[in-house]
């Protein structure tokens, strides 16, 4: 069954490098949308639920240019 709920993704991230992650990431047009940091110093971009393993493979692989985590997934509350 596919999953249709939309998932926030939390990343741990300098707030100096979200403007080149916030650029590489939004570049995978209608993949995820990169919202800002969160006040508990996260980043958070919203998937949606078919494409959560994709999003996090990317941003998992730019942790070569940049130091970034995920720290969280979890289904979205409806707040951006």
């Amino acid at each position: 069954m596919t999953d249709f709920r939309e998932y926030d993704i939390y990343v741990k991230i300098d707030q100096e490098k979200i403007h080149i992650v916030t650029y590489l990431l939004e570049s995978q047009a209608h993949l995820m949308s990169v919202r800002n940091r969160q006040e508990n110093g996260l980043l958070k971009i919203i998937v949606p639920g078919p494409l959560k393993d994709e999003a996090i493979k990317l941003i998992n692989s730019m942790t070569e240019q940049v130091e970034l985590e995920v720290v969280k997934v979890e289904p979205h509350n409806g707040v951006v």
